[in-house]
């Protein structure tokens, strides 16, 4: 019998063969980061996160400013006026103080960033006090900027009639703006602002001593003014009267005496109706 014989071959050296896995090792490290990539693109990502945060509560704090300056919420309201033939005085929260004349309403707006009031009809002198909030009255289109003043204003339904007092106003409409100054005036119509003039302030304010002043005004002028201050209607007859002039300084609380005197300042008769109604003739 014979016996097969094998002979021991050595084994190959450890490395010697070709590694057949390397290419897809390379392959691998292409397609996905290091341990250490993979740190520092999170470490990236959060500073990124965080400065984002950072601008996003920026633009929202700022978003929340601007959107309370457009807003300008009221804080406070309050609703003055007076009747027919009365006057009043009031300080406001701020300090400011205003002067209502008869038959008056003033809407008063205390808001976060301005003070505004709204002269709903009447006469009001305003005396500002100054603070950081702008200062502004209303009068049907018309608005009127206190610059550090005392003015006077009387709503004539399609406008208002802006008297400076003392230091300055700026009057704007919706189509022109105006600064006024120390006894200066100006009327507005719609939007509409007159031509400047020169006037008396004391004249103009003379209502709150309770008196009235013509100087020179027409009757028709003159009872449009008592019209203001009487509960009865007041009537020219005839048109040929209405431009009849007088002057003189009269106390408010004496119409019906200053009605009654007219015949003695003017050629005119006066008769008295029901109602209260007070007719104004030619002799």
């Amino acid at each position: 019998m014979k016996i097969s014989r094998h002979e021991a071959r050595p084994l190959p050296e450890q490395g010697s063969a070709p590694d057949v896995l390397s290419p897809y090792t390379e392959a691998l490290r292409n397609h996905f980061p290091s341990r250490e990539d993979i740190l520092r693109a999170a470490q990236q990502q959060a500073r990124h996160q965080r400065r984002l945060k950072k601008i996003t509560a920026g633009i929202a704090a700022i978003s929340v400013v601007a959107l309370s300056w457009y807003v300008d919420p009221v804080l406070q309201r309050e609703d003055l006026h007076t009747m027919v033939g009365q006057q009043a005085h009031y300080v406001l929260k701020d300090g400011s103080r205003v002067t209502l004349n008869t038959n008056s309403v003033l809407l008063v707006e205390q808001r976060l960033y301005s003070r505004q009031l709204h002269l709903q009809q009447g006469e009001a002198l305003f005396s500002v006090e100054h603070a950081w909030r702008p200062f502004t009255v209303y009068a049907h289109e018309t608005a009127i900027r206190d610059i550090g003043t005392v003015f006077n204003v009387r709503h004539h339904g399609q406008g208002a009639v802006v008297t400076v007092v003392e230091g300055a106003v700026e009057v704007r409409t919706a189509s022109d703006r105006r600064q006024v100054f120390q006894n200066q005036a100006v009327r507005t119509l719609a939007a509409d602002i007159s031509t400047t003039q020169t006037v008396s302030a004391t004249a103009t304010t003379v209502w709150q001593q309770g008196r009235l002043m013509f100087d020179g005004d027409t009757l028709a002028e003159v009872v449009s003014e008592l019209q203001r201050y009487h509960h009865g209607q007041i009537e020219i007859a005839d048109a040929r009267i209405a431009n009849y002039r007088m002057s003189g300084e009269y106390d408010i609380n004496g119409i019906d005496a200053l009605i009654d005197t007219l015949p003695e300042i003017l050629p005119v008769r006066i008769s008295r109706q029901e109602g209260g109604v007070i007719v104004i003739r030619h002799l």
